[in-house]
C-alpha cells in the first residue's frame, strides 16, 4: 500500500490536494487572461468616452465605429499596434509612382536632397497635420523682353 492511498478518505484528500495543486498552477493563466480582458475592456471604455466627449479628430459616429472595431480585433488577438509610424508611412510611399515617391519620402523622413524643403503646419487636434514638400529644379533661363514701342503715327 502506498503512502498516498492509506484509506478511502486519504485517497479523497489526495485527489483534492492534486486538484488544488493543478488549480494553483492554472490560476496565473486564468488571472492573466482576466487581466488582459480587463485591460481590453478598460481601453474600449476609455476610447468610447473620448468619442462621446469629442476628444478625437473624428466625428462621433466614425469614432465609435473605430473603437468597436478595435475592441473586436483585440478580442481576436489580431490588433497589432507594434509597427513604427515611420515604417508604415514609408511603406505607403513605396507604392507611389516614381515621380511622386521622392517627395512623399521627404514628407515622412525630412528633406532627402539639397533642393527639397518640407514645411509642416496644423495639428492632429485641429484636424490634421499638413506637410508640404517643395522641390526646386533648375530649368532653362527664359528672358522675356518687352515688345518694342509702336512707331509714332503721323498726324495729318
Amino acid at each position: 500500500m502506498s503512502p498516498y492511498s492509506v484509506s478511502l478518505r486519504g485517497r479523497t484528500m489526495t485527489a483534492i490536494a492534486v486538484a488544488a495543486l493543478a488549480g494553483a498552477f492554472a490560476a496565473p493563466t486564468v488571472f492573466a487572461a482576466d487581466s488582459a480582458t480587463s485591460e481590453s475592456n478598460a481601453r474600449y471604455l476609455k476610447e468610447r468616452a473620448d468619442c462621446e466627449a469629442g476628444r478625437t479628430a473624428e466625428d462621433k459616429a466614425t469614432c465609435l465605429k473605430e473603437a468597436g472595431a478595435a475592441q473586436v480585433e483585440r478580442k481576436r488577438k489580431t490588433l497589432d499596434n507594434s509597427g513604427s509610424p515611420v515604417a508604415n508611412a514609408t511603406d505607403r510611399c513605396n507604392v507611389m509612382p516614381a515621380k511622386d515617391k521622392a517627395d512623399c519620402l521627404a514628407r515622412v523622413l525630412g528633406p532627402i536632397k539639397s533642393n527639397q524643403t518640407v514645411t509642416t503646419s496644423g495639428s492632429v487636434a485641429g484636424g490634421g497635420v499638413i506637410r508640404e514638400t517643395t522641390t526646386t529644379t533648375p530649368g532653362a533661363i527664359i528672358v522675356i523682353q518687352p515688345a518694342p514701342p509702336a512707331p509714332p503715327q503721323a498726324t495729318r
